[in-house]
């Protein structure tokens, strides 16, 4: 049986082969055209996943749509409908995009005429969450912008079955309130959101926080979001009206306006209402369900300081690899208990990237060293301030660099957080970087619950001598690292641990300011070439600037 999962036409297009119910391949659409969260038909990483599993399009058994298109447009529709003046022009513009959007004509086209399986965005969601955790028995929370309908759902996974028991509607959202304010704080939605959670620790949430709350009106089980002072229904650009800049009484920021304390504080309110209104649903995702397991979906899934709230309710909390909608395409074509790894993308062999290395001759010298001699190199160089870019096996999916498309540094050296941010990222200077550590080290210099091999927990450092990889609250979002996980990642940073006594190592994602993670050795050499890092690492090649 030869599955192929898609996820298409919102943000973060994907696609995954699975064989026989193993994952052979997953891939991201902006990986290979190197736009962000890029929204197309995913037809590069379709055919790309199709030749790394030895298969054509005409092997394909089966397609599964991360989501169900006549519910979608049911949404649509309903919502146009409201304020139709308004909507015209919107209105006419998704239909036009709908006639060149529909899975059906664009598979048929590539050659595929077999059946197309539609299933629920928040259940491709819940799926991935769940049939790739441990659990047997878990609740199951997901909470997004928008599917069809539904913006926050809350299941119950026991065995290969996943029952919905509550479920909220557009326009009320979590994720889309998210977003708004990202928008009113200058930055660009469905992308900035990280930045707000990186600044909300330098603001006083007290500033903004009953402003922001009055926009909630909530029942036993559910909430409702006052759609007075948001256009989300009939607009696709801006999100918010003169009203909520009246409620917070302050104007909306440009993005090349400074930051101010204001902004800051307001940062901070959303935080805060948030995992306010989170907590409620993970108390009542565990009184519905009585799980002691719980599972998270949804890109709201990424944000790791509400996600150890959970653990109030929780004993076990599992995030996967990559959450928001890409990793749907995976999750539309589980239906079982399955082990997937993230590292499910492109690899490269030795001889691909020597030809690579010999085409700039006149700009790098290269070094192949043994495994011993490299990680014992690479570690020294990391432990004496150097800035490494870290290339190796198969590309990580999902969001998060989980050590085989790195650049690496020493959390020990407080400068080292201002070098990356403004000399190699050339971004905002309160963006924080996440420590790897030794999974069973970690709890020497994070107080954690259980690990987190997908860096999706923000927890408190219990040490001081991690500056670089310590947020201002005290706070790290931590990847915890095994043998299992990743040998050659674990071996570096076991390394570095026996040259300092400390394990851990400063990673952040191996791309440069306004660019998709590094894919291949081309495009890391190029890179390499022009930036500041010191050091360049692709499988056992060792690549200095002449």
């Amino acid at each position: 049986m030869v599955q192929l999962g898609i996820s298409a036409f919102y943000h973060d297009s994907a696609a995954a082969i699975i064989v026989n119910g193993e994952v052979i391949a997953a891939a991201e659409e902006e990986r290979f055209t190197g736009i962000k969260h890029d929204h197309s038909f995913p037809i590069n990483s379709i055919k790309w996943c199709l030749s790394k599993a030895g298969k054509s399009i005409y092997n394909i058994n089966e397609v599964h749509w991360y989501e169900t298109p006549e519910k979608k447009d049911d949404r649509v529709s309903t919502t146009f409908a409201k304020k139709p003046f308004r909507t015209f022009f919107l209105n006419r513009k998704y239909k036009k995009s709908k006639k060149s959007q529909n899975p059906k004509n664009i598979l048929e086209s590539m050659g595929y005429t077999g059946k197309i399986y539609y299933h629920d965005h928040h259940y491709s969601h819940a799926a991935f969450s769940y049939f790739t955790s441990n659990f047997s028995d878990s609740a199951i929370l997901t909470v997004d912008g928008v599917g069809e309908w539904e913006t926050t759902t809350i299941s119950h996974g026991r065995g290969n079955k996943i029952e919905k028991k509550i479920s909220i509607d557009f326009p009320n959202s979590l994720g889309m309130l998210y977003s708004t304010i990202t928008a009113y704080l200058g930055f660009k939605p469905n992308e900035g959101e990280y930045k707000v959670m990186g600044l909300a620790p330098y603001g006083d949430y007290k500033v903004y926080y009953s402003k922001l709350l009055s926009v909630f009106e909530n029942t036993s089980n559910k909430y409702t979001i006052n759609q007075k002072y948001f256009t989300w229904e009939y607009s696709d650009r801006v999100m918010f009206n003169e009203r909520l800049c009246r409620l917070l009484e302050l104007p909306p920021r440009l993005p090349e306006d400074k930051l101010t304390q204001n902004h800051k504080d307001l940062a901070a309110a959303l935080q805060k209402v948030y995992e306010n209104q989170f907590l409620k649903l993970v108390k009542t995702a565990k009184n519905i369900t009585g799980s002691d397991n719980l599972c998270l979906g949804g890109g709201c899934a990424y944000n790791g300081v509400a996600n150890v709230l959970a653990y109030k309710y929780f004993k076990s909390v599992f995030i996967p690899f990559a959450p928001s909608d890409a990793g749907s395409a995976i999750g539309a074509c589980l239906n079982k208990h399955t082990k997937v790894s993230p590292y499910t993308g492109p690899e490269y062999t030795d001889s691909y990237v020597k030809k690579q290395i010999n085409k700039h001759k006149d700009k790098i010298l290269s070094f192949k060293l043994s495994d011993k001699k490299l990680f014992s190199t690479v570690a020294e160089l990391i432990n004496a301030q150097n800035i490494i870019a870290w290339f190796q096996g198969r590309m990580e999916f999902g969001a998060r660099a989980l050590g085989n498309r790195s650049i690496l540094a020493s959390p020990r050296d407080p400068k080292m957080r201002e070098r990356l941010n403004y000399v190699i990222k050339k971004r905002e200077g309160f963006r924080p970087f996440a420590p790897s550590v030794i999974e069973d080290k970690a709890s020497l210099f994070f107080d954690m619950k259980e690990p987190v091999p997908h860096m999706n927990q923000v927890v408190k450092a219990k040490v001081n001598f991690l500056p670089a990889a310590t947020h201002i609250d005290g706070t790290c979002r931590v990847q915890t690292v095994t043998k299992e996980q990743n040998i050659r990642y674990y071996k570096l940073i076991e390394e570095i641990g026996r040259q300092s006594k400390i394990p851990v190592v400063l990673n952040t994602s191996f791309n440069l300011k306004d660019q998709t993670i590094t894919i291949s050795p081309e495009q890391a050499i190029q890179r390499f070439i022009n930036s500041d890092i010191n050091y360049l690492v692709i499988n056992n090649f060792l690549i200095k600037k002449i």
